[in-house]
């Protein structure tokens, strides 16, 4: 037993005295976990948005029915399922909406008050809002209900794979940068490659750069393998320009590679650089819309949101597939990227230390 407590002590001690696990094994989950929390935990109602086609037979009527309908429902805000906001919108700019992931459902009413349901029955978002709407439309009292159909929005560009193929290849890039350079640099310096480096006249900016330009030749293999698979399984959309595609592409491979030498400059332990890769990618996995709308945040925190480097190349993308985007309507994300990307190849370079 004695041997044992000894032993333990001194493992125990060459964990409190790292400073660097100490903060990831108490402080980060605690952070992350706040943070999270605020994001989720909507101290509000939940809202759930659906456009109310405008052509529709009395469209701000069926706005209010809608609207009365859930309210009064059992299943609505009193179980804690939230509240329906109706908007009225163009079918063009309620389609538009529902590619950017800001609504999942259509409805439209004719004059003989039957109503119309459009959405993608893969989209699990839109099943939940289809059923809470439409079960709220059945049970209303005392009114007399016309009948109801489905219109399956299986088009390119309306359906959710459409959605969730721009974001997954940017998380792509994300993942294939920060790991690739920043846990490139730590298992260096872990193995004293760094310091035997440094004695030779190698400048400091090229050798971090080289693997960012390592980073586009793998992350460009990696893309065209996804692009091809989901190309030929799913029939994805893609109506923009090319051009612009690769331009969001570049940008994000050079911000991500940035932030991966930033997150590679100091740490000197396994556990230190496992912590800081995951810092910056489990965050913007959650909050920038991969395989949901981040539009279901609370508003404070959207225009923080919108600004994350994952989220700016994942909706630049997502315009040019879905949307038909060119040039211009890429270059401030893109600028923006850039922008963002020289900040952290800046502080990691002040910061870089080679042993």
């Amino acid at each position: 037993m004695k041997q044992i407590y000894h032993l333990v002590t001194i493992q125990l001690k060459e964990f409190y005295r790292e400073p660097g696990i100490l903060f990831w094994a108490f402080v980060f989950p605690i952070a992350i976990a706040g943070v999270l929390g605020l994001a989720f935990t909507s101290k509000g109602v939940l809202q759930t948005r659906v456009a109310i086609i405008s052509s529709s037979h009395d469209a701000s009527g069926l706005s209010a029915k809608i609207e009365k309908a859930f309210l009064n429902s059992s299943g609505g805000n009193s179980n804690g399922l939230g509240v329906i906001i109706p908007q009225v919108l163009a079918e063009e700019d309620a389609i538009k909406a529902l590619k950017r992931g800001e609504i999942n459902l259509l409805v439209k009413e004719d004059e003989k008050g039957n109503l119309e349901f459009s959405f993608d029955p893969n989209n699990a978002n839109a099943q939940r809002d289809y059923l809470l709407l439409s079960n709220a439309l059945l049970t209303m009292e005392g009114k007399q209900q016309g009948s109801s159909s489905i219109r399956k929005l299986d088009s390119k560009g309306t359906r959710y794979i459409d959605y969730l193929v721009p974001g997954m290849l940017a998380m792509g890039v994300m993942n294939s940068c920060l790991w690739g350079v920043g846990w490139n640099l730590i298992e260096m310096r872990m193995k004293k490659l760094l310091r035997r480096m440094s004695a030779t006249p190698m400048n400091k900016l090229a050798f971090v750069m080289s693997f960012f330009f390592t980073r586009i030749f793998v992350t460009t293999v990696e893309s065209i393998i996804f692009l091809t698979f989901t190309f030929t399984v799913f029939e994805n959309a893609f109506f923009g320009s090319i051009l612009a595609a690769l331009l969001i592409f570049l940008t994000g491979n050079f911000v991500f590679a940035c932030i991966g030498i930033f997150v590679g400059s100091r740490a000197q332990s396994a556990q230190v650089g496992n912590g800081l890769v995951n810092a910056f990618t489990f965050p913007m996995m959650v909050l920038s819309g991969i395989f949901f709308s981040y539009k279901n945040f609370p508003d404070i925190v959207l225009p923080f949101i919108k600004h994350l480097p994952l989220t700016l190349i994942a909706d630049s993308l997502r315009a040019v597939f879905i949307e038909g985007a060119g040039l211009a309507e890429i270059v401030y994300p893109c600028v923006f990227m850039v922008g963002i990307g020289f900040f952290f190849l800046g502080v990691g370079l002040r910061i870089f230390r080679w042993s």
